[in-house]
C-alpha cells in the first residue's frame, strides 16, 4: 500500500511495514505533511518548494519537450532525404 506524499514529502510505502504499525505510520506521515506545509509558509516565497524544485522541474520538462520536437523534426527531414535519394536512384536504374 502506498500513501501519497505532498511536494517535498515523499510517498509512504507500507509494503514492508507490519500491519499493526500501518495506522501509526500513516498518522505520522500526515503529521509530517502538515508540518511541512507550516514550514513552507515560514520561508520566503523565493525559497519555497514550488519556486525552487517545481520551477526547475517545469524548466526541465519544457527543455525535454523542445528536445523531442527538434529530434522529431530531424528524423522527419532525414526520412524525407532518404526517400528522395531512394526515388532518384530508382529513377536512374
Amino acid at each position: 500500500m502506498i500513501v501519497k506524499g505532498y511536494k517535498g514529502v515523499m510517498d509512504l510505502d507500507l509494503s514492508l511495514v507490519p500491519k499493526e504499525y500501518h495506522k501509526i505510520a500513516v498518522d505520522q506521515h500526515y503529521k509530517d505533511i502538515r508540518d511541512y506545509k507550516i514550514y513552507q509558509k515560514t520561508l520566503k516565497p523565493k525559497d519555497r518548494y514550488e519556486n525552487t524544485v517545481e520551477r526547475i522541474n517545469r524548466i526541465l520538462e519544457k527543455e525535454d519537450k523542445m528536445r523531442k520536437i527538434k529530434l522529431e523534426k530531424e528524423q522527419r527531414e532525414h526520412y524525407e532525404l532518404c526517400n528522395k535519394l531512394y526515388n532518384l536512384t530508382k529513377k536512374n536504374e
